[in-house]
Parts: C-alpha cells; sequence; structure tokens
C-alpha cells in the first residue's frame, strides 16, 4: 500500500488538458502550491516504509519523480495564467525615450554659438503586414495556414486580455489581414476560433509549458520512466502479498502509463507542435503530417466551440408562463427559474449569412474610420449609424435611450414584424419581387440576433452594459401577460401579435402610465408600425443591419475579463464579435499613435 502513495501525485498533477475549470482557479494559484507542498512531504514520509525493499522502492521513486513534477506542473500554470503573472510577463521594459534635457541642452548651445539649429525626424519602418495565407499554399488544405495566421494574431489578443497597450502597427497589421479582399468570411471567424481556443488553452491547461518540442521531450522521459517502473514491478517478488493489493498497484500502472501516452500524443498533434515545427523550415513537412493527423480527430469545418446562440423570446415567455399548479410548487422550491430556463431556453447554429452580415457591418464601418476619434465614435454606436445610412433618421427614438431599453424595443418589434398586415394587403404580383433569398436570410438572422440579445441581457448580463434589464423585461412581462390573459385564455403567437398591432398606439405610452412601472410592451408597438410602413425588403435588411451594430456595440462594452471567463462554457458569439472589433481597430487599448522616430539636430553655419 506505501507504493501506492506517489500515484497520488501523479493523479493530482490531473491531465494536460485540464488545470483550471474557470478563470477563478487561476487565482488561487497559491492555495494549490500549499497542497502539493503538504502532499509531497506526507507521500515522501510513506514512501520511507519501502526502504527495505529495493526494487519496490527503486518503483515507487519513479512514479514519484514523474508525479511531482506533474503536480508541479499543474501548480506553476495555474500561476502563470494568473491574470497578474501574465500581465508581469508581457510588460516590456520601461521605455523613458530619447534623452530630452541632453538634447536640449545641445540645441541651445548650438544656437547661442550662432547657428541655424533644427530637429530632423526619421520614422522608424513599418513592419511586413500580415496577409491571408495564399489558397494555393501547400499547407492550405490542411488547415495549417489557418492556424499560424491565428497564433501571429494571438500577440494582440493576450495584451488586450491583460489591458496593454497595442501599438498603431498591431492596429494596421490586423486591420490589413481582416480588410483583405481576398480573406473569405468563414476563414477570418475561423482565425478568430483558432486565436480564443489559443487563449484557452492558455488560462485552462498545461499548453504554455509543454505543447512544445521541451514538452514533447519530458513526456518521452517521463513515459520511459512509468514504463520502466511497470517492468520492476512485474519482476519484482510479489509472494506475501495479498492479490487485490497486487491487482489494484497493476491498474494504477496501468492507468499511469495510459495517461502518459495520451498526454504524449496531445502534444504532438496539437496547434502548437505545428505552431512550434514552422519556426524551423526543415520540419515543415513534418507539421504537414501532424495537421492531417490532426484531421482524423477534428474533422475539417468541425467547430472548436459551441459554435451556437441561446435563443430566449419575451413573447414565447409571456404565453407560455401561466399559472399553474405545477408551476406554484416549483415557485415554492425555489427552482421556477431553473425550469424556465430549461423550457425556454433553447440553442441555434451560428448561420454563415449570420456571420457575413456581422463582418459586412464591422468591416464597412472600420473602413470608414479615418482618426482616432472616428474609432471612439464607432464604439458608442448601437445602431444609430445604420438608421442613418438606411435614411430612417424618424425612428432615431428607439435608439437615443438606455441600451438594455433600446434591446427590448427592438426585440419586441422584430417579432411584431413578423406579422405584417399591410403585407398581406399587397399585390403578389409587385411584392414578389421584393421576397427574395436576400430578405428571408434578413429576415431569420434578425430573429435570430433578437432573441441572442435578450438571453444575453437577462442571462448573462454581466457580459452586457450595465442597466436594469431584468427589472425592464420583468415588467414587460406581466404587461403583456395581462394583455393576453383579457383577450382570451388561449392564445397563439400569431393572435398575440395581432392584438399587440391592433392596440392604438397615438398617445406616447409613458403619458398615460407614468414612469414606474419600467415595461416597453406598447412603445415596441409603436416601434413596429413604424417599421411595418416600410418595404419588405428594405425593412429586415435595416432590422438586420440595426441588430448587427447593437452586438458589436455590446461586444465592446463588455470587460475584457467576462470574455475569457465565459471560454471556459463554451464561448459565445459575442466574444468573437469583440475580437473581430478589436483586430478592425474599433477597440480602447490601441493609446499609440505614432512609432518610434530618431531626433537628430540638423544645423547649418
Amino acid at each position: 500500500m506505501a507504493f501506492w502513495a506517489p500515484f497520488l501525485l501523479l493523479h493530482l498533477g490531473g491531465p494536460d488538458t485540464i488545470t483550471s475549470y474557470s478563470i477563478e482557479d487561476n487565482e488561487l494559484w497559491w492555495r494549490h502550491f500549499l497542497g502539493l507542498a503538504v502532499q509531497v512531504v506526507v507521500a515522501f514520509m510513506v514512501l520511507l516504509e519501502l526502504v527495505a525493499i529495493p526494487w519496490l522502492r527503486s518503483a515507487a521513486a519513479l512514479v514519484f519523480i514523474v508525479g511531482l513534477v506533474k503536480y508541479s506542473e499543474r501548480t506553476w500554470a495555474l500561476r502563470s495564467s494568473s491574470m497578474n503573472q501574465l500581465r508581469n510577463s508581457m510588460v516590456g521594459n520601461p521605455d523613458p525615450g530619447p534623452n530630452y534635457a541632453e538634447f536640449m541642452e545641445e540645441y541651445v548651445w548650438r544656437r547661442e554659438a550662432g547657428q541655424i539649429a533644427y530637429i530632423k525626424r526619421k520614422n522608424e519602418p513599418l513592419p511586413s503586414m500580415l496577409r491571408p495565407s495564399n489558397n494555393d499554399t501547400p499547407g492550405y488544405i490542411h488547415g495549417i495556414d489557418q492556424i499560424l495566421d491565428a497564433y501571429k494574431l494571438f500577440r494582440s489578443l493576450k495584451l488586450l486580455v491583460v489591458d496593454l497597450m497595442l501599438s498603431f502597427q498591431e492596429r494596421k497589421n490586423s486591420q490589413t489581414y481582416f480588410w483583405n479582399s481576398n480573406l473569405h468570411v468563414s476563414k477570418a471567424f475561423k482565425v478568430v476560433e483558432v486565436e480564443l481556443s489559443f487563449l484557452y488553452d492558455v488560462f485552462h491547461t498545461k499548453a504554455i509549458h509543454i505543447r512544445c518540442l521541451r514538452g514533447c521531450l519530458w513526456r518521452f522521459i517521463s513515459l520511459g520512466m512509468i514504463s520502466f517502473a511497470f517492468l520492476l514491478f512485474h519482476k519484482g517478488e510479489k509472494r506475501g502479498n495479498a492479490k487485490a493489493d497486487i491487482i489494484i498497484s497493476y491498474v494504477l500502472l496501468s492507468s499511469a502509463l495510459f495517461m502518459e501516452l495520451v498526454s504524449l500524443l496531445l502534444i504532438i498533434i496539437s496547434d502548437w507542435m505545428i505552431v512550434a515545427l514552422n519556426k524551423q523550415n526543415l520540419q515543415k513537412k513534418l507539421a504537414v503530417v501532424i495537421a492531417k493527423v490532426m484531421s482524423c480527430f477534428f474533422p475539417k469545418g468541425k467547430p472548436r466551440w459551441s459554435n451556437s446562440m441561446s435563443q430566449y423570446n419575451l413573447l414565447s415567455i409571456s404565453l407560455g408562463d401561466k399559472k399553474t399548479i405545477f408551476r406554484w410548487i416549483l415557485s415554492a422550491v425555489k427552482v421556477k427559474e431553473l425550469w424556465d430556463k430549461f423550457i425556454f431556453i433553447y440553442p441555434v447554429s451560428v448561420r454563415s449569412d449570420l456571420q457575413e452580415r456581422l463582418f459586412e457591418v464591422l468591416k464597412t464601418k472600420s473602413q470608414g474610420a479615418k482618426t482616432t476619434a472616428d474609432f471612439k465614435e464607432l464604439r458608442g454606436c448601437k445602431g444609430e449609424k445604420i438608421l442613418q445610412e438606411e435614411a430612417c433618421k424618424h425612428l432615431r427614438w428607439s435608439i437615443d435611450k438606455e441600451f438594455d431599453e433600446s434591446i427590448l424595443l427592438w426585440h419586441i418589434a422584430t417579432d411584431l414584424c413578423i406579422h405584417n398586415p399591410s403585407a398581406m394587403n399587397e399585390n403578389p404580383e409587385t411584392s414578389h419581387g421584393r421576397n427574395d433569398n436576400n430578405s428571408k436570410s434578413d429576415h431569420d438572422i434578425s430573429l435570430i440576433m433578437s432573441n441572442y440579445m435578450v438571453y444575453l441581457l437577462i442571462m448573462q448580463p454581466s457580459m452586457m452594459p450595465p442597466g436594469i434589464g431584468k427589472i425592464r423585461f420583468q415588467d414587460t412581462c406581466a404587461e403583456a401577460k395581462i394583455f393576453f390573459q383579457a383577450e382570451k385564455k388561449d392564445v397563439t403567437k400569431e393572435d398575440a401579435r395581432e392584438a399587440l398591432l391592433d392596440v392604438e398606439t397615438e398617445v406616447n405610452p409613458i403619458e398615460v402610465k407614468g414612469d414606474r412601472s419600467k415595461s416597453v410592451l406598447f412603445d415596441a408597438c409603436r416601434l413596429a408600425k413604424e417599421l411595418n410602413l416600410l418595404a419588405e425588403h428594405k425593412r429586415w435588411h435595416l432590422i438586420s443591419r440595426v441588430w448587427a451594430e447593437m452586438l458589436g456595440y455590446a461586444a465592446i462594452n463588455c470587460k475584457t475579463y467576462y470574455h475569457v471567463k465565459q471560454l471556459s462554457r463554451g464561448g459565445e458569439l459575442l466574444t468573437h464579435v469583440w475580437l473581430l472589433m478589436a483586430h478592425m481597430g474599433i477597440g480602447e487599448q490601441y493609446r499609440i499613435e505614432a512609432g518610434h522616430a530618431v531626433a537628430t539636430l540638423a544645423f547649418n553655419n
């Protein structure tokens, strides 16, 4: 039984793919260090019982060394991934700049000597810009280009995560990449996806310490040590020991051997190994082989994140949340909220046309900005820019409100626009041309983004700008329930939309109801009626673009910490949009407006 002690260290070290389950675990690395110290001392004291059995002592010592290293790796990885340590590792040396006092002393001396002195500046050359890999490159078919491009952009992402400054060169570099006309939208999102997978590895795995050539070498050594320990145990004299104890020992050794084999395999077929091999030209062919092996485990097109958007619809909740005995019991035992999440929240896959719409809006906005003030203005846009472009300034009242209120207004209005009485009376021959595939696509992605934004507002409020979104949502639901109950008992969604649009909203609801209730139900009815006056193709095109801009506003105004935190839960589309915006220059970290310049003093006699 004393032989089993070092296996405790081995398994406490955990698999290489998991060091923390949430970002908060990294901040508590010192507790894990204390646990490491205690467990190592205890395991060593137990091993002292094996001094009289040389062959078993040697086998235990080998397992002890491997276990100690693995547990230390986990603790070191947790420490390295804590925000303070990560920030300190990326902060460069202090930059005081040129010696201004000495320069000015010479400048004044030259001028007093009767010489005409002037300052001559020479700006540093711009680095070579990163461009999307050509489709004809050998690595393209294996996805190596995406991995390498993502790793090059990953440096900027790490600075973003720890709230450090980014220079104008880094903005220009990422803009050149994402603005390139040869870059397909799907590849842009894939590169961002790979970047975030690198970031996940940094925070939740041992990747930065072991997924490299050095880590691969150590796993070969540890595999050899465990194998040798297995042979020593197998050949040792085991008479006098219980059969169950011997079987347990074999199980522990076999599981340790299996863990090391899996760890070695995961290191070899990882993105990090491909990056490490591509740094050496002679090893690029090996990287292609690894990429082919990876394609067996990760088929082409398989996402590295949940690739889903949770949907939450106010109208569905208002109609479905009826007063029954079952729901009363759920409320009494405080589980009704969990039940509602299970019933009313459902995921949908991120569509390619949705990606195209988001990318188009972000790219157009960022390319139109020229100065820092322009980019700062873009960070504050939550739909008004789209309304201006589409000549719909009369709808500006719905945007010039608190952000959570605008979300609920447009969410309900988007739902109500499905039912459009004016469209039913149109001549089919004249309306047929407007109901094309583009209008259908805009219609679908508008509903998806609308439900997704409400899900974030209610279920992920930490990722949204501060506000009273939950109170507005509850008050609006309450008013909708009362309204539908007054209609009749069994109201379908179609009936509910028709009934809401039939309400006369000529007078502003706040003038009748006052400001105590934060419901926006009938304000949304007003907005829906105004939207329904637009032609169908224009209406859904406008709505989809407004939602895209709202999503961008929420993404760029969410604290970086919560974007990173969400990675361990499968990730959010909001985080992908945030990173795209940062790469296109719409970020707060771009504080360096010009590069270094070499100033020299020139003069004429």
